[in-house]
């Protein structure tokens, strides 16, 4: 019973006296380099750390260690080394600093073998960093016409608050055109907006630039955008009951959403530039369009076609004239008769014919079209021909301007010659050839006149409208003119000169008309 007791005594005293020895054995020291070390955030850095072996064994297997103890868990790094006996050798261990405000932190250095470990204390500065973004959003190319918004924005990426001034600079072809300063602080992760607004800015190459001096830290960014206006060409007719404006590109495009006003009534382009205008009333229309900012002023004279008709034989004969009774050429003419339908355009003395055999004798009717006029429709009767004589008859539409009608016959019977005047004799002066020449000299050099030297002036009244139409010469313009005349009138437009009312008449002047030039004066009427 002895000998069973004192088995476990010796067992226990040899195994204190084992872990005795290995304590004795095993002895270290571990402490950094440096005490106080410091860094920006996110930067990489070595942490030199002094392992001293102060035991009797060389220690295999020593775990060193960087303990960052942080509001969202521990930072650990962790290295094995080997320190042979009564060494003392310095590790580096690397380390990533977090992106932490600025300010002190504790990291624990830890030296671990087996159950033996030792520990020191590490003071980790993190530098105050200060970096931030600038940035200015605005397009490359704005037509003219219309506001440039300017976005400027500051983005802190600093890991404290930065403070300081910040300016705001626009250059038009190299001379400043606005401005904006100011001093604001930013804490991490804020951001600065600002918006400058230019109102209409003017063609030109414009440069944008945005600086800071944020803590100590300055910084620019600039942008460029121009400032253009398309060129233009476009044109107003009428026709097809419409008054239209097209507006085109210099390349032919068409342009959608530019602003035409007919009349006061304000309207917009579609995809094919064009804006319709519906109306059958003749009369001036004023029109604007604003042209990438650029107002533009024209007006349209829309005249009214009134129609004439001549039968003579088995031809229809029509002729075209506007209300002031001058012939319209280039009118188109759509006759329906009894055998058919057929078209027909006037020529230069507004002049169209048409043989009755082909379109038959009867009902006939007759519409007339032209750009920049008001169509007219016109229905008759043409009777068949007599057996024995062919009587042509010549009838207008209403017009007060319309030339009077004549009537001619023709018999189809036996034809005799009269001869009257003196007989001419051989040798002798041809007094009847002279008098020709002297009658075809005296029209041809009026005409000359009437064409080239006389302006030319007409007035007529439709409705409530009265209108005055000037044509300078062809050849000489027509300088201080003046117009006027008793009326009661409410309201006048004119395309060149300046019209005023003047108590009861209306007056009308132009300083210069040029050559061939034509100007219209619309008068409303009370």
């Amino acid at each position: 019973m002895k000998v069973k007791t004192l088995v476990p005594l010796v067992v226990l005293i040899a195994s204190l006296i084992l872990i005795d020895h290995v304590a004795a054995s095993v002895s270290f020291d571990v402490s950094p380099v440096k005490e106080t070390m410091s860094a920006p955030p996110g930067a990489i850095i070595s942490v030199p750390v002094r392992v001293t072996n102060t035991g009797d064994e060389p220690l295999g297997n020593l775990t060193l260690s960087l303990i960052w103890n942080m509001e969202n868990g521990l930072y650990v790094v962790n290295k094995t080394v080997y320190v042979g006996v009564n060494e003392s050798r310095v590790f580096d261990l690397t380390l990533k600093v977090p992106e932490l405000p600025s300010g002190y932190y504790n990291v624990t250095v830890r030296g671990t073998l087996g159950n033996v470990s030792v520990e020191k204390k590490l003071v980790l500065r993190v530098e105050k960093e200060v970096l931030y973004s600038l940035s200015i959003d605005v397009g490359e190319r704005y037509i003219y016409g219309n506001d440039v918004r300017i976005g400027f924005s500051l983005v802190s990426h600093s890991n404290d608050r930065i403070i300081g001034p910040i300016w705001m600079k626009v250059y038009r072809n190299g001379t400043i055109v606005a401005e904006k300063a100011e001093i604001t602080y930013l804490d991490p992760g804020e951001r600065w907006n600002y918006t400058l607004v230019l109102n209409r800015p003017k063609i030109g190459i414009y440069s944008v630039t945005l600086s800071a001096n944020m803590s100590g830290v300055y910084r620019k960014v600039e942008k460029t955008f121009v400032v253009y206006r398309r060129r233009f060409t476009y044109r107003a007719w009428y026709s097809d009951g419409e008054l239209k404006v097209q507006v085109r590109l210099i390349n032919g495009s068409p342009v959608k959403g530019i602003e035409v006003t007919v009349n006061g009534l304000k309207l917009k382009t579609d995809e094919n530039g064009l804006v319709k205008y519906p109306t059958t009333s003749p009369g001036l229309y004023e029109i604007e369009l604003n042209l990438d900012g650029v107002v533009e002023k024209t007006a349209l004279y829309v005249g009214r076609l009134f129609i004439n008709y001549e039968v003579r034989g088995n031809t229809l004969e029509l002729r075209v004239l506007d209300s002031s009774g001058n012939p319209v050429p280039n009118v188109t003419l759509s006759i329906a008769g009894p055998k058919g339908e057929y078209q027909a355009v006037t020529d230069g003395k507004g002049k169209a014919s048409l043989s009755l055999t082909a379109l038959g004798y009867g009902t006939i009717s007759i519409t007339a079209s032209a750009e920049n006029y008001v169509g007219s429709s016109l229905t008759i009767a043409v009777p068949s021909p007599s057996p024995t004589t062919t009587t042509t008859t010549h009838r207008t539409t209403t017009s007060s301007t319309t030339p009077s009608p004549t009537t001619t016959t023709e018999s189809t019977g036996s034809s005799s010659t009269a001869q009257t005047g003196p007989p001419s004799k051989g040798g002798g002066i041809s007094w009847s050839l002279l008098g020709s020449v002297i009658l075809f000299l005296a029209v041809f050099g009026g005409s000359i006149y009437l064409s080239f030297l006389r302006p030319h002036l007409i007035e007529e009244e439709l409705g409530k409208y009265y209108f005055v139409k000037l044509r300078a010469p062809r050849i000489i313009p027509i300088r201080n003119f003046r117009w006027e005349k008793g009326m009661n009138a409410v309201e006048v437009r004119a395309t060149k000169g300046n019209a005023k009312i003047e108590g009861s008449k209306v007056v009308w002047t132009i300083d210069e008309l040029e050559p061939g030039e034509e100007a219209i004066l619309q008068v409303v009427l009370g």
